[in-house]
């Protein structure tokens, strides 16, 4: 019995134990398909996102290939386009500089490299010159080449002067300029015909240069650089204790102008007073002058052609049949008496000749100003004084005095009144009719 159970026991055991190990084969065959099945999927997934991605990445480089090349064949397209039409001489287009930075080049570098054309002048139809705006410049014929080289019309001058080589060697180094004065003054308001300096109102004077080689000729002179220099106290010095300041009213235009825009007369209308009558200013002497220099001043010396006898009238007024002041150019970054709206508008070359001095002897290019501010100082009395001469070694032996050669002008300007009616010329000069004036006067109507 023992070994009959032992033995089914044992048969029993040995069965239990193949079927138990089937089983649990065929549990772990179970698991391990359940687990590599979703392992094996996940794989496919991401290959197949992977090859995706890859062939996304592929067609846009395709893309940006293809998008490049029809960028440059459509740059290439519009460059040579560019060049069948081409610009108008010495015209620059805007597209071709953007196009050339487009491609790396610099602004600068193309256009270093394009060579620019100068525009041609073109013979007109009647053999003139056609200028690059398209009109028609004529050449000018041998007559009017010949007047365009006369010094009278590059000075703006007429008949009334003539140029001289000769003339001009033996101008004295140390005259600065030379010319013709004319001397004015304008009665008070409502006065039109005063009877003592009392009834004027203010005095002044005008200096119309004329080239240092030119000769007075006969006929009357016209200019575009004159002067108007007024004189507040109305009367000119008279001895060096007697000093009188001034300043520029007007400055590089003509007589007519000066005329039209300062010494006629006109009315105006006032708040309290009504109607004022503002007098013509009246010319009282007119000669020739020169701004000679010495080395420490300079001077203006002057000699009176008309009217041909000194008056009481040009007495009052500090005028002489000649005479000399000594002049000095004030530096406008210091203050002065003169009440002036605004200093003279010097550029830098002409401020420097002041440095850091209040005064500086007066030279012509330091009256062109308006507002400049200027001394005079009586000098001489029917004398020119130190006006009348170089120093001696500031003049060169073949070249006269000072006073010689103003002098020489006197007598030229003396022939050119005669020839012009007389003491009438003052007005011939000023460009109005000299009918309507009297003679310059020489005393006060009584």
């Amino acid at each position: 019995m023992a070994a009959r159970t032992s033995t089914r026991q044992a048969a029993q055991r040995a069965n239990q134990a193949i079927t138990g190990g089937s089983d649990s084969k065929a549990g772990a065959k179970r698991r391990g398909s359940v687990a590599k099945g979703p392992a094996a999927k996940r794989g496919k997934k991401d290959e197949e996102a992977k090859k995706t991605n890859d062939m996304k990445k592929a067609e846009g480089a395709r893309q940006a290939e293809e998008d490049a090349k029809q960028r440059e064949e459509t740059e290439k397209a519009e460059a040579a386009q560019k060049e069948e039409v081409k610009p108008a001489e010495g015209s620059k287009e805007d597209g071709e500089e953007k196009l050339e930075t487009a491609k790396g080049e610099k602004p600068e570098a193309a256009e270093e490299a394009k060579p620019k054309e100068e525009p041609r002048e073109k013979e007109g139809e009647n053999g003139g010159v056609q200028a690059p705006n398209g009109s028609e410049v004529k050449e000018a014929s041998p007559e009017q080449k010949s007047q365009e080289k006369e010094p009278g019309a590059a000075n703006g001058t007429s008949t009334g002067l003539k140029e001289s080589k000769e003339r001009e060697n033996i101008v004295p180094s140390n005259m600065l300029e030379k010319g013709i004065i004319y001397f004015f003054f304008r009665p008070r308001v409502n006065v039109e015909d005063p009877q003592s300096i009392d009834e004027v109102s203010r005095s002044f004077f005008v200096l119309r240069p004329t080239p240092l080689g030119a000769t007075l000729d006969k006929g009357p002179i016209e200019a575009q650089n004159c002067r108007l220099l007024m004189l507040p106290k109305k009367k000119f010095p008279t001895s060096g204790r007697e000093r009188d300041m001034g300043f520029v009213e007007k400055a590089g235009m003509s007589m007519k102008d000066l005329h039209e825009q300062f010494i006629a007369g006109g009315t105006y209308e006032t708040s309290t007073r009504g109607e004022r009558t503002k007098p013509e200013a009246k010319p009282y002497a007119e000669g020739v002058y020169a701004i000679t220099s010495t080395k420490r001043a300079s001077h203006l010396a002057y000699v009176v052609t008309v009217p041909s006898e000194i008056g009481d009238i040009q007495h009052d007024f500090g005028l002489h049949k000649r005479g000399s002041w000594v002049l000095q150019s004030k530096n406008p970054k210091y203050p002065g008496p003169a009440q002036l709206p605004k200093n003279p508008e010097y550029p830098e070359n002409v401020k420097e000749k002041f440095g850091d001095y209040r005064w500086i002897p007066l030279e012509p290019e330091l009256i062109n100003y308006p507002n400049a501010q200027f001394l005079m100082i009586g000098e001489g009395q029917d004398e020119f004084k130190k006006a009348a001469s170089a120093e001696p070694d500031g003049k060169q032996a073949h070249e006269e005095q000072p006073g010689e050669e103003v002098e020489k002008l006197e007598e030229e300007n003396e022939e050119r009144i005669e020839a012009l009616g007389g003491d009438h010329a003052v007005y011939e000069d000023l460009g109005i009719e000299a009918e309507k004036y009297p003679q310059v006067p020489t005393t006060w109507n009584a």
